[in-house]
């Protein structure tokens, strides 16, 4: 479903749009399979505004099927971090929601140089988030799409990303989604595996 006022491409079930959180209106003789409406419509967090009382939004930085990630400031410890939400279409849903802090919660064990570090998970506004280390540089996805990477380059940050994996099934938690997308290289070649809600444990 597009949003008419802001052009976002929701899904069909959908009450409120992703982005703007605008609320749809539909006639009585459309029919849907399922409808999800939220008690709180998911809150556009804007440039310049402050959430949680403590961080400065400095802008969207990605979306995708499992989250809405905003950078930030974090003004009392003044650093940049990455800030992580729930889709909206899944705000409502109690198994959704106690994952995604499960399995955050799960992932703050975690201390490795080639793992993006949680700084803290918690809810404000009636949101969960997630607030975890921003790192600054590209996907490997990103960097693929450039043109073919030098052999040396692929093969220390395979060695990294294994690394990073091995100390996560250390403890017992599997990535089940290793792929370019999910991992960023740093401007010093360091690679990060992130998005922390697809680990399992």
């Amino acid at each position: 479903m597009k949003c008419p006022k802001c052009g976002f491409e929701n899904l069909v079930d959908t009450a409120f749009c992703g982005k703007c959180a605008t609320k749809f209106v539909t006639s009585d003789n459309v029919q849907f399979t399922k409808t999800l409406t939220f008690e709180t419509p998911f809150k556009v967090l804007m440039k310049g505004k402050a959430f949680a009382g403590k961080y400065a939004v400095e802008g969207e930085i990605g979306q995708g099927g499992m989250g809405v990630v905003y950078k930030a400031e974090d003004t009392r410890l003044r650093r940049t971090v990455a800030l992580k939400f729930l889709p909206p279409e899944f705000m409502r849903l109690p198994d959704a929601r106690e994952r995604f802090i499960r399995e955050a919660q799960a992932a703050a064990a975690l201390s490795h140089p080639n793992i993006c570090t949680i700084h803290e998970v918690e809810e404000a506004d009636g949101q969960p988030y997630i607030a975890m280390e921003y790192v600054s540089g590209e996907s490997l996805r990103q960097k693929a799409a450039k043109g073919p990477m030098a052999a040396d380059t692929v093969a220390d940050i395979a060695v990294q990303v294994a690394g990073g994996l091995e100390a996560a099934h250390q403890r017992g938690i599997i990535h089940r989604d290793i792929k370019s997308a999910n991992i960023m290289a740093t401007e010093k070649g360091q690679a990060k595996i992130q998005r922390v809600p697809s680990l399992r444990i």
